[in-house]
């Protein structure tokens, strides 16, 4: 027996039972009641749900669920026969929605497959739509009998070329149900919870020169599509606009001060950088257009500044870039473009996160910087943050000096990025909440017509209900004063803006700060520093921006701009090298050099001589006025005489900046030196020295002679007289003393 059993026709007996077996299996099943294949097949179909009707669920609705959508084949093989079904799953409470939004979800109920397809091309997109019953007990029915939160999933069956029926795609959305025809209802709460809908009206950075006189430029032309009839921010505007009555005051417009200027800009005439050079803009009077709606929308309604350029302040502010993080929280552009004055003190970070970093910009350097009339919109009052962050109940303040949080649902917030109804689930779970529930969309948010409807008329259904109260941001942020104080949590993000980009951004602002701090207004002149500095600050907030997140190759194209302007400003004051050598007559002789200024601002310096042998000057500070070149004197002090070459430069009063180009000055000096004087006056000495010691010999020898008595001498020889021979005819003559040996 065990012979015959391990023989090859024994094992290719059982190796053909099984195949067959499994051939006849895969011949009986039908879609209705097979079991989709667990494989690779399940992601050949990728299901958009774009609708589920109604939203939330109530009894004064029809028994029946809707679900709209569309089915995309992104495999590498054709599907034939495509059918759809609906599954529910179990009631979920708060932790079960978490889960069910980060991972599929097991059927416990289903409906009968329908026809989606009959084929499938690879790339090919096709609509779907269907609908089962909500409540009854039915084959075709998800037999919901309580209020609650369910999963609901979308799964589609096939057959793929080379292959037999399986799952080929499956989604997940989420079901609020209020109450089910013939059944019970969710609870209302005591006091509905106070409710507010954030609607953000932002994009990424595309302006690189701003300009109302039509001579901006946009680094490419992506606003115009966004812009457009059935552009992303054309949506979320007209969403906006047809929001219920009862949310006129509970919704309140975040918006980005840097897109209103691009705004502006672009409705003036603009140009767009491409890889052959500057084209026309293609979006002017989309830009035109959607202004002049905003500017109609907004009188009268919840507006507030977003940081500008929606900037990244935590990475800013870890990065030293303090007072560009100040800057990042004007919102005077709002008030100016729109004619309406925002809430004052109102900020909201990307992620509803703050670095303490970042809470002290808010608070420890109020009075050293900002009372400057550059920040003087910059303090804040109220911040939103998200729930996870903040300990504690409300109301509650960030340390001794910070600004009073006002808390984001977190659950809400991450439950929209799954649709507006995974939104209406989690608001429907936290009904009965003691605390507010601010609805945050994100910074930058992509919803189509119709998920940004089905929100706000959700929203509008559970306030009807009860379950919700619209309430005003205004009238979260000027409740009963803070009694508890805590400090802000944060947690790192993988996508923050780098170190490294940050860390550039954070450069090139110390030397633009150090540059404003240097200039003043000239008396007879209207324009201010803040004029003039304004547009490198704003364009540094564009390079600073959380749009750049994990691309620092962007983030470094967008400080491009700021780094040219601040050249510029740089390269406008500064020194006239002089065509000849200037002379200088004494040891204290002042060195004139020539300075400009082509600002309209004065600027205050500081002149450096740098170190050269024989010439010195202390640094010294002055105001160059606007205007034409004048000359500038230097204290200097000369060592010594003759002929050299000194070199002048301008910084800013830090001395951090460097204005212009140094300077290269030929001098010459006839003054004596100390060198000179100190050799001069030793040469002095010793001649005074060596005659005084000859004149005291001299005295002495005399002294010597009048004592001594006069000696005996012999009778005198005289020498026989000569006349003196010249010395041209003694020369050369043997014997002679003066005889030339050569």
């Amino acid at each position: 027996m065990s012979e015959l059993a391990s023989s090859p026709w024994s094992t290719g007996k059982k190796l053909l039972a099984v195949v067959a077996a499994a051939g006849v299996a895969a011949l009986t099943v039908t879609p209705s009641s097979a079991t989709a294949q667990e494989s690779d097949q399940q992601n050949r179909i990728k299901i958009s749900i774009t609708q589920v009707t109604p939203e939330p669920v109530t009894s004064t609705q029809p028994d029946t669920v809707q679900v709209t959508g569309t089915l995309a084949n992104v495999g590498d093989r054709r599907v034939s026969n495509a059918q759809i079904r609906l599954e529910r799953g179990d009631r979920l409470d708060e932790n079960g929605l978490r889960t069910a939004l980060s991972k599929p979800q097991t059927g416990v109920k289903f409906s009968e497959f329908q026809p989606a397809a009959p084929s499938l091309a690879p790339g090919q997109q096709v609509n779907f739509t269907i609908a089962v019953t909500l409540h009854a007990v039915s084959n075709n029915s998800l037999e919901v009998d309580q209020p609650g939160v369910y999963p609901l999933m979308v799964n589609v069956n096939g057959v793929p070329d080379f292959g037999g029926t399986a799952k080929i795609g499956e989604a997940t959305t989420l079901l609020p149900v209020l109450s089910v025809p013939g059944g019970g209802e969710q609870q209302k709460p005591q006091t509905p919870a106070k409710t507010t809908v954030l609607w953000p009206l932002a994009d990424r950075p595309h302006l690189v020169t701003a300009d109302t006189a039509g001579n901006a430029v946009l680094a490419d032309d992506d606003l115009a599509d966004s812009l457009a009839p059935t552009g992303r921010l054309t949506n979320l505007l007209a969403a906006y606009e047809q929001a219920p009555p009862g949310l006129t005051q509970a919704i309140c417009l975040a918006i980005d001060p840097d897109l209103v200027a691009t705004l502006q800009s672009m409705s003036a005439g603009y140009r767009v950088q491409t890889p052959a050079g500057l084209v026309a803009g293609k979006g002017q009077s989309y830009a035109h257009a959607w202004l002049d709606r905003l500017k109609g929308d907004v009188p009268g309604r919840c507006v507030f500044a977003l940081p500008g350029a929606d900037a990244d302040l935590n990475a800013l502010a870890r990065a030293g870039a303090t007072s560009l993080v100040q800057y990042a929280l004007v919102n005077n552009e709002l008030k100016t473009a729109l004619g309406v004055a925002p809430l004052s003190g109102m900020t909201w970070p990307i992620d509803g996160q703050l670095d303490p970093k970042t809470l002290a910009a808010f608070t420890d350097n109020s009075k050293k910087t900002l009372d400057t009339s550059l920040l003087s919109g910059a303090k804040v009052s109220s911040v939103l943050l998200s729930a996870a962050t903040v300990p504690g109940t409300d109301p509650v303040q960030l340390g001794d000096k910070g600004p009073r949080v006002i808390r984001v649902d977190d659950l809400v917030t991450s439950a929209l990025a799954a649709g507006p109804t995974a939104a209406l689930s989690a608001l429907q779970l936290h009904a009965g909440s003691s605390l507010p529930i601010v609805i945050a969309p994100p910074h930058v948010w992509t919803a189509s017509p119709a998920d940004a409807a089905t929100l706000l008329n959700g929203v509008q259904t559970l306030a009807d209900q009860l379950y919700l109260a619209p309430t005003a941001l205004a009238a979260l942020a000027s409740g009963p004063t803070p009694t508890s104080k805590v400090a802000p949590g944060y947690g790192e993000q993988a996508t923050e803006l780098s170190p490294t980009a940050a860390g550039n951004v954070a450069q090139a602002n110390t030397h633009a700060w150090d540059l404003y701090n240097s200039m003043d207004q000239e008396p007879a002149s209207t324009v201010t520093p803040d004029q003039v500095m304004a547009p490198t600050f704003d364009a540094l907030l564009r390079a600073g921006s959380g749009a750049w997140r994990g691309n620092d190759a962007a983030a470094a194209l967008a400080l491009a701009a700021p780094d040219a302007m601040l050249r510029d400003l740089q390269s406008q004051v500064g020194i006239m090298e002089p065509k000849s050598p200037i002379t200088l007559a004494s040891q204290d002789s002042p060195l004139l050099v020539t300075v400009y200024n082509r600002l309209q601002v004065r600027v205050k310096v500081g002149v450096k001589l740098q170190p050269l042998n024989g010439i010195t000057a202390a640094p010294s500070y002055q105001w160059i006025p606007a205007g034409l070149p004048r000359d500038l004197q230097i204290n200097a002090n000369v060592a010594r005489s003759g002929r050299f070459t000194v070199v002048v430069s301008l910084a800013t009063t830090s001395g951090a900046t460097e204005l212009g180009s140094p300077a290269r000055i030929d001098l010459t000096s006839t003054a004596f030196g100390t060198v000179n004087l100190i050799i001069t006056g030793l040469a002095a000495f010793v001649l005074f020295a060596l005659s005084g010691r000859r004149i005291y010999r001299r005295i002495a020898a005399a002294r010597k002679r009048r004592t001594e008595p006069p000696a005996e001498t012999d009778a005198e020889v005289t020498e026989p007289m000569h006349t003196p021979v010249p010395e041209k005819l003694t020369a050369g003559v043997p014997g002679d003393e003066r005889s030339n040996d050569r």
